[in-house]
């Protein structure tokens, strides 16, 4: 059965079952229906907290989808991606730029979400976020400038 038939639990279990299903879901991002992307990027997430490994090929598709104009399918995406990037963050310098950018998202829940992410990734990566910062118009979210402190105060310890 087409995952597109599928909600988005059953579609989640089919894409563990069979991983070479994941090209179909990642496909249905590009679909003109908004509801059935919102779906792809729910499962996506989905898929992300227990096997973010999986995503890792399909990275480049996923940062492309971040431009998608529902605010359901960005803050997915952006939660996605902060989960493949805390299991590897040497990954996530392939979109942290879309990251940032995403903190001047119209949408509120997305803002929250990527500065969520971004303050997720500071506890794993530290100085690659400081640097983010340091060469970025934005300033410094909340979230991540208590991470950074946190980790500014321990090497001082250490």
């Amino acid at each position: 059965m087409p995952l597109s038939k599928l909600r988005t639990s059953e579609a989640l279990r089919t894409v563990v079952d069979n991983p070479r299903r994941l090209e179909e879901l990642v496909t249905l991002l590009d679909d003109s229906s908004q509801s059935l992307r919102g779906r792809a990027a729910a499962t996506l997430a989905g898929l992300a907290e227990k096997y973010p490994g999986r995503l890792l090929r399909v990275l480049d598709r996923l940062r492309e989808a971040l431009a998608d104009d529902s605010a359901y399918v960005r803050w997915h995406l952006v939660y996605t991606l902060g989960r493949v990037g805390g299991s590897f963050p040497a990954r996530a310098t392939q979109f942290l730029p879309e990251l940032l950018a995403r903190l001047d998202d119209g949408n509120r829940i997305v803002r929250a979400v990527s500065s969520h992410t971004l303050s997720r990734l500071a506890s794993r990566k530290p100085e690659m976020i400081r640097k983010l910062f340091e060469t970025s118009k934005h300033d410094l979210p909340p979230a991540v400038a208590r991470v950074l402190r946190r980790f500014a105060r321990k090497t001082k310890k250490g």
